[in-house]
């Protein structure tokens, strides 16, 4: 459903927020929408910068009711990357050709963080405000699954040898791509495109993506 995005503030006109409103309230004419009870008065509705009203879209669910949740990212992965499963559990080859899926998280450069068949995959976090783990490729958690896919291809199981596999590839998609990132722009950056492989958002970013030097290393 998607909404109007209104500034409100307070009565004497010393603060404002941005707030949401659905479009039936914001009538010509009419008494104007239902401002946060902090900043109880509407002062006016936000433009999109090309002549139109700045929309914003809120989903509502018409029912509450217990189920899985329907995501495929990271958080789906978190089994694999803390060790949890045993290495004869039925979950665990799933996992692996989840993670190998490329309509899900895989590509040539590492995983996405979301897969590229979710209703949320890069879809902005809110007007002007770019997607951020909606899909690009992110080197903590990358890390966290070769840790897990290392630990897996050295245990004895059914999935052992798939492991390893899926090891080698990641590894060498991942280290491979930020090599060549380093060599064109002279850093470590933030995150990944899931489509170019090329460094985005912050740089220099020597932080987590430098988990990488122990990706060479392999030690986890």
């Amino acid at each position: 459903m998607e909404h109007v995005v209104v500034k409100c503030g307070t009565p004497d006109g010393s603060a404002s927020v941005e707030h949401d409103v659905p479009a039936s309230e914001l009538q010509q004419g009419g008494p104007g929408p239902r401002c946060p009870r902090k900043h109880p008065r509407f002062l006016f509705p936000l433009g999109d910068g090309a002549g139109g009203l700045q929309m914003r879209e809120r989903f509502k669910a018409t029912k509450q009711r217990e189920g899985w949740v329907e995501h495929l990212g990271y958080v789906s992965l978190f089994p694999l990357m803390l060790r949890l499963l045993p290495a004869d559990a039925p979950q665990l080859r799933p996992l692996l050709e989840l993670l190998r899926d490329p309509k899900a998280m895989w590509t040539p450069y590492g995983l996405r963080s979301l897969a590229a068949s979710d209703r949320f995959y890069l879809r902005p976090n809110a007007p002007g405000d770019a997607p951020y783990w909606r899909g690009a490729i992110w080197i903590n958690l990358n890390y966290l699954v070769l840790s897990g896919l290392h630990h897996y291809a050295h245990t004895a199981g059914p999935a052992q040898a798939r492991a390893a596999e899926l090891y080698d590839e990641l590894r060498t998609n991942l280290v491979t791509n930020m090599q060549r990132q380093w060599e064109e722009t002279g850093y470590l950056w933030e995150q990944y495109n899931q489509d170019t492989g090329a460094g985005q958002r912050n740089r220099p970013f020597a932080g987590w993506s430098a988990l990488v030097l122990l990706a060479i290393a392999e030690i986890y």
